[in-house]
């Protein structure tokens, strides 16, 4: 019988220590849970929270 090997996780955007460092505890939290419980599922560059907060970003190097 085979061992049972889990995927890797899903490969981080570039950014995400940047983006981190700007989440609340309360959404680092959740980030977190979403990374325990969805493993190799969770994908942090499709999420709603890192679309929005790179949105904001986009914005504001427009604005320099």
């Amino acid at each position: 019988m085979q061992q049972y090997t889990p995927p890797k996780p899903a490969p981080k955007p570039a950014n995400f220590d940047e983006f981190y460092a700007s989440l609340t505890p309360a959404e680092q939290e959740l980030h977190a849970l979403a990374t325990e419980k969805l493993g190799s599922s969770y994908f942090i560059q499709w999420t709603h929270m890192y679309r929005g907060w790179l949105k904001k970003q986009e914005q504001k190097k427009k604005e320099q």
